[in-house]
């Protein structure tokens, strides 16, 4: 099953944030800890951000689960 942050949603990166413009695809990771009614996950990140927090390959974000959809 693959899960995304919807298109237009934000997600925090310690005290940064930013939103997605499309569905992004995130991995999540239920184990490690988030705020209740958030969920972590990584994604994958972009060389040629205009943030300097999204430039590494894979970014660990903090994500509120309405955010996100599920396809089966």
């Amino acid at each position: 099953m693959a899960s995304y942050i919807r298109a237009g949603f934000g997600f925090h990166i310690g005290q940064d944030f930013d939103r997605v413009t499309c569905d992004t695809l995130i991995e999540l990771a239920p184990k490690e800890y988030a705020m209740p009614g958030h969920v972590i996950g990584y994604i994958a990140g972009d060389p040629a951000s205009r943030l300097a927090f999204m430039r590494s390959a894979r970014v660990r974000v903090h994500v509120v689960k309405s955010a996100l959809r599920h396809d089966d």
